[in-house]
């Protein structure tokens, strides 16, 4: 028998990020249970009603362009595997407007630096302003909470809702955690926190610089456009999935009302007619202030990067200068410990549906000790001790 077939592991959070650790956790054939506060799966930032699939790309390679484009590739591959297509609404299809000579000189470079296929990405015009535009050809409008829920029906968790992780801590004994939620005790093998910025809420999570973001999107009837393709100028309008349009998003950091804002929604529209104004002839002739709209928040961190990888355990970090003084002595960087069991994927922002899959199944990987095909540089650029590391850096920890 597997191993793993007698493991038991607790997922926090049922958005795409949770829902993507379930099923990389289901390969594994390790029993899982999916907790989430809300009354269902994808409520939050999963819930808008249409996100877009695409990688983000960078003229020289990073670290971040080389994941993303991985991601990317990741979720394409598994989409065909998984036969997504006929059970989540979508479109293929995105134009990125290169619409100045400095967008278009860093793209048209990245192009070459990461040797991209003309299948992913290649140049072309796009045809309502004839502005240059990358085209992904498989790049994706789709609906997040159709593919949140299809890959939790997938992963098959024990599924349980309305309920809170309160505290959770490791069993000395034997190594489980113990978790305690608002409606019982569980004792499990594995912890992934997934939860958003909620992960305010857990005093262990709270040296991880992250915060809350504030997105407002505008609903628009399909009839309004005719735009085949997606379209992202900075902002984006998506493709038709399920009778509308989605115009997005606004970013805010600093205020964070729920109540929509009917200046945000005036000027996503105003920038779409400055930028695109081919795609309508009657502007003024359409009230804006009928179109729906909705607020919803991501969880970034402080530099915009995934947050992957077990999860430091600062209750036994020494920090003691002449601790870290050792390091310094020999050149060295300090030792971390790690909760060995309890993996964080979260700080998604706004690319989580292109970067959750491959990010859940390197976490699992991780916490399980087994290989994956992708550098240890990509990785440790992903990993929560990031930040331990800059602090240390900086003489911040003694």
């Amino acid at each position: 028998m597997n191993p793993s077939q007698s493991k038991t592991a607790l997922v926090v959070g049922a958005g795409i990020a949770g829902a993507s650790v379930c099923y990389a956790l289901s390969k594994q054939n390790i029993k899982t249970i999916l907790l989430e506060s809300e009354s269902s799966a994808a409520e939050k930032a999963s819930g808008n009603p249409i996100g877009v699939v695409y990688p983000f790309l960078t003229k020289h390679k990073t670290l971040e362009s080389e994941f993303s484009l991985l991601a990317y590739q990741y979720f394409l591959k598994l989409w065909e595997s998984l036969d997504l297509g006929k059970r989540v609404p979508h479109v293929d299809g995105i134009h990125f407007l290169l619409d100045s000579p400095s967008a278009y000189d860093r793209y048209s470079h990245s192009l070459r630096s990461h040797h991209i296929p003309e299948s992913l990405v290649c140049l072309s015009k796009e045809p309502n302003s004839n502005l240059d535009a990358l085209l992904f050809p498989k790049g994706k409008a789709l609906s997040p909470v159709s593919l949140t829920k299809e890959l939790i029906r997938i992963a098959n968790p024990m599924e349980q809702y309305q309920t809170k992780l309160l505290s959770w801590e490791v069993n000395e004994e034997n190594g489980n955690i113990i978790c305690h939620t608002e409606k019982e005790i569980l004792s499990v093998d594995y912890l992934f926190l997934t939860q958003g910025y909620q992960f305010l809420m857990d005093p262990k999570l709270q040296w991880i610089p992250m915060k809350q973001v504030r997105g407002q999107i505008v609903r628009i009837p399909s009839s309004n456009f005719q735009n085949q393709y997606s379209i992202l100028y900075g902002d984006y309008l998506t493709a038709e999935v399920g009778g509308e349009r989605v115009l997005g998003a606004s970013f805010d950091e600093f205020h964070l009302e729920e109540k929509p804002r009917p200046k945000e929604t005036f000027d996503l529209w105003n920038g779409l007619h400055s930028k695109l104004p081919n795609l309508l002839k009657n502007w003024n002739e359409i009230d804006i202030q009928n179109f729906g709209t909705r607020v919803s928040y991501r969880t970034q961190s402080q530099d915009r990067h995934p947050v992957v990888g077990k999860l430091p355990n600062l209750s036994l970090l020494d920090t003691s200068i002449k601790y870290q003084n050792l390091f310094r002595k020999n050149a060295k960087t300090f030792e971390i410990p790690y909760y060995e069991t309890v993996g964080i994927l979260n700080g998604l922002g706004s690319r989580g549906l292109t970067h959750a899959l491959l990010a859940a199944e390197i976490l699992v990987c991780d916490l399980l000790s087994q290989t994956l095909e992708i550098s240890d540089t990509i990785k440790k650029a992903l990993k929560p001790d990031r930040f331990l590391l800059r602090k240390w850096k900086r003489d911040e920890l003694t």
